[in-house]
Formats: structure tokens, sequence, C-alpha cells
């Protein structure tokens, strides 16, 4: 086995009583996401999945749950050889995955070149740090605001579900 990740995952409560109960989460697959199909969450930090709820998503009522997720097969797109993979995928698709399927134009295409990469190698868990947007760096230095998200796509690998936070808006 590989490295054990500590996740925090953002929901809102009922959300969270039925992960709780079915032991699964559910996947998300829109066509725009970053890290591609798969389950969400926030590296080591709780205080990001509180501000995805309460900040990106403007809820009162949610809850954070905790996994340890253990994968066999990690997409570190923190490195230097993931990210030339990713890069030749990109080039080697070019320009054919301009549009969704609804007719709008394409914003990002991760998922599509993460899709192809699953392909070619099927991978538990891809992460990578983002810079938080609408932050600044800490005055007088080049320190910025960053979080590190997982995208578990094997569930297999999600090893622990357990509640740390319920703020039922109180």
């Amino acid at each position: 086995m590989g490295e054990i990740y500590i996740g925090y995952h953002g929901t809102t409560i009922s959300g969270a009583d039925s992960i709780l109960s079915s032991r699964q989460f559910r996947f998300s697959i829109k066509e725009e996401e970053w890290l591609g199909k798969g389950v969400y969450f926030f590296e080591k930090d709780i205080q990001q999945a509180v501000n995805y709820c309460v900040k990106a998503k403007g809820r009162k009522e949610y809850s954070i749950l905790k996994s340890e997720i253990e994968p066999n097969i990690c997409i570190d797109l923190d490195s230097t050889d993931e990210m030339k993979i990713m890069d030749g995928i990109a080039k080697s698709i070019n320009n054919r995955y301009k549009k969704l399927k609804d007719g709008r134009e394409r914003k990002l295409k991760n998922s599509v070149i993460l899709d192809k990469l699953y392909k070619l190698k099927p991978y538990d868990v891809v992460k990578k740090t983002f810079f938080v947007e609408k932050t600044n760096p800490i005055k007088d230095t080049n320190f910025v605001w960053v979080q590190v998200q997982i995208c578990v796509r094997n569930q297999a690998c999600i090893k622990t579900i357990e509640e740390v936070i319920r703020h039922d808006g109180s």
C-alpha cells in the first residue's frame, strides 16, 4: 500500500447522513471538474472544507466528513513527471474538446485529459495544489493561500469515514 492521506469533505447534513449510512460518497461527474470524475476532499485542512461549505456554497447548515484515503496509485500533479504526462496528453488531444455537451465553450479540459490518462493508467486518486482564488499574498511576502485537493476515483481506497463537524445553523 501507498501513503495514507487525510481528507475532509464538506457536504449538506442530509448528504453526510446518506454517506455515513451507505458508507459511499456520491461521485462528481461534471464535465468541467478540476481533477476529473470522483469524490473531492481537501487534504489535511478542515478549514478549507468549512470554507467550501460556507463561502463557496453559502450553506448555513453543513457537515464535514474526515476520511483516511489509502490509494495504490496516486497521480500527484505537483510532480514534474506527472505534469509532463498531462502536457503530452493535452497536446495529443489538441483542440478536439472545445465545447461541452450542451454546446457551451469548455473552460477547462482537465476532465478530458484525466479521463484519457485513466484509460492509459487506471489510478485511484489524483491530487493537486491550487491557489485559493480571491485572496492576496500575505503582505510584503510571496506567500500565497493554497489548498490541496484530492479526487478519489476508486472509492475502495477510502478506508474510514467519520463526521467531525455538524453545523446546524445555530
